[in-house]
């Protein structure tokens, strides 16, 4: 018998858009092409808005417990030297409570929540038409091997910036590669004091010769972990002795840094992050619906992508169950104008970015002690950032 939507990708917003038609009593189920949950490695913020989605679909004390941390402010260090600090007063008075998550455990969270199916190791292969609308998928066991074909009233695509679903319904998108790579690690907290450990993001900074060198943030993560990340440029990697070598004088700088990032081979032992990024003209065809990077791909700028891919989830949610006769038109005209406001936190950082980074270095520093002694523009971005994404 065919299933009301089949959702293809266990991401953040496949997972929540999952939970909400199974709680409408839509049959549904979700194909991920890995064979066991993943451990995630990336630093991943969640905004209040998504934490009330989140926190209605899953119970409290494990959500809270083991996938969220609220974090309590932003430490910058130029040369051990602090040049930016957002404090707990800084986020009540902007009225925003970031969180940081464990991107693997939310995802867990979510699947393990019910009401739908969810099959592992399954790759879909071909995606399934009848004229011209999308009927379902062919999927192939990545253990056995053995294909299957599932049908599908409507088929949604949560299958990333290269998305095969995307590419079935012929939907243009541009893809623009983020002109800096990011390489992550995952780490136990450093920085445990009386008080606890640090539920502050802290960025370290390195000059030389007047200009940005190096640089690593640290996350905060639930069970006292946490997961740090490395900006580099992509031309950087062309010369891999300088770029190792950049990275020891980093770590000599700063001792706090180098407790976090423990010894590991550079760049060797870090996972390598490479972002496209782009909107999609359409956000589905005859039969199918795409969401979250399927849809529109972004940076980690801003903390949008989690929190834009969720908001999709809702709408598109609500839309099917409600209009399922005209709900794609309905999804778009929800979440169009908010994804593109989202999107200038990708867009403006890759337009800066992608100048000499000669310029970059040496505007960088003025910038963050302008922010830090302007704490009212701060405010105002973190407020942009925290709603940008909503409807």
């Amino acid at each position: 018998m065919p299933l009301d939507v089949i959702i293809v990708g266990g991401g953040i917003g496949g997972a929540v858009l999952a939970n909400l038609l199974g709680r409408s009593r839509k049959s549904c189920i979700v194909l991920e092409r890995e064979a066991h949950p993943l451990a995630i490695v990336r630093p991943e913020i969640l905004w209040p808005a998504t934490v009330a989605t989140l926190s209605g679909l899953l119970p409290a004390r494990e959500l809270h417990g083991s996938a969220l941390l609220p974090l309590h402010g932003l430490r910058f260090f130029l040369e051990g030297a602090p040049v930016l600090r957002v404090m707990p007063a800084d986020l009540a008075r902007a009225r925003v409570q970031p969180y940081s998550t464990d991107p693997g455990r939310t995802r867990e969270l979510l699947t393990e929540a019910g009401g739908f199916e969810l099959r592992r190791g399954v790759e879909v292969t071909e995606v399934l038409r009848h004229g011209s609308r999308v009927v379902g998928v062919r999927a192939r066991d990545t253990v056995t091997g053995v294909a299957t074909e599932l049908l599908a009233d409507w088929t949604v695509g949560d299958d990333g910036a290269h998305s095969r679903v995307r590419e079935a319904c012929g939907i243009p998108i541009r893809l623009r590669t983020f002109p800096v790579d990011f390489l992550c690690f995952a780490t136990d907290q450093p920085g445990a004091s009386s008080h606890g450990l640090p539920t502050d993001v802290r960025l370290w900074l390195r000059r030389e010769h007047g200009m940005l060198d190096m640089g690593m943030a640290l996350f905060p993560l639930p069970r006292g972990r946490a997961v740090g990340l490395v900006p580099v440029r992509h031309d950087a990697f062309e010369d891999a002795p300088r770029l190792a070598a950049r990275w020891r004088a980093f770590l000599e700088s700063n001792a706090e840094a180098a407790e976090a990032a423990g010894g590991r081979r550079f760049p060797e032992d870090f996972v390598h992050i490479r972002r496209a990024w782009g909107h999609a003209r359409r956000y589905g065809g005859a039969g199918a619906a795409l969401l979250g990077d399927a849809a529109h791909p972004v940076s980690p700028a801003g903390g949008q992508g989690a929190n834009m891919s969720v908001a999709d989830a809702v709408e598109l949610a609500d839309a099917l169950v409600r209009r399922p006769s005209n709900f794609l038109a309905e999804y778009e005209q929800r979440r169009r104008p908010a994804n593109r406001r989202s999107m200038l936190f990708t867009r403006g950082a890759a337009a800066v970015l992608a100048l000499p980074a000669a310029l970059t270095g040496r505007l960088g520093p003025a910038v963050l002690q302008r922010l830090g002694r302007r704490t009212g523009g701060l405010r105002a971005i973190l407020r942009q950032a925290s709603t940008a994404f909503q409807g």
